[in-house]
C-alpha cells in the first residue's frame, strides 16, 4: 500500500470528500485524487497539508503504508512449492549446460599485450 492508498484509506473513514480534504490541505480535489490514484507524487509540503486536513501526523501514514507492505509479503505455501520447483529446474539446467573450456575462453578474449 502506497502513501496515496493510505490517505484514500483513512478519508474514506473519516466519511470526508476529496473537495473538503482538499480545500483544507490547499490543494484541488484533483490532484488529491490522482495522489490517491498512485498517478501523481506529493510534495513533502502537500503530504504535510493533506495530513494535517486529516489530522493524522505525517509519520502514521508511513507506518501504516509499511505495516500494509509487510503484511502483502506473505508467500503462501503455493508460492513456496513454486519456488522451489523452479529452484530445482535451475540446478538441473545448470548441470546440464555445456561447461566452456578455459582454453577456448583465453582464445576469444582481448589480446592487449
Amino acid at each position: 500500500m502506497n502513501i496515496g492508498q493510505v490517505l484514500r484509506k483513512i478519508r474514506k473513514e473519516r466519511k470526508a470528500s476529496l473537495e473538503e480534504i482538499a480545500l483544507v490541505a490547499g490543494t484541488d480535489a484533483a490532484n488529491l485524487s490522482r495522489v490517491e490514484r498512485d498517478k501523481q507524487r506529493l510534495t513533502p509540503d502537500m503530504l504535510e497539508n493533506v495530513a494535517k486536513a486529516l489530522d493524522v501526523p505525517v509519520s502514521s501514514l508511513y507506518f501504516i503504508a509499511e505495516q500494509n507492505m509487510q503484511s502483502g509479503k506473505t508467500v503462501s505455501d503455493a508460492g513456496k512449492a513454486a519456488a522451489a520447483r523452479l529452484e530445482n529446474a535451475l540446478g538441473r539446467f545448470i548441470l546440464l549446460a555445456p561447461r566452456r573450456r578455459i582454453s577456448n575462453w583465453r582464445r576469444t578474449s582481448w589480446n592487449c599485450c
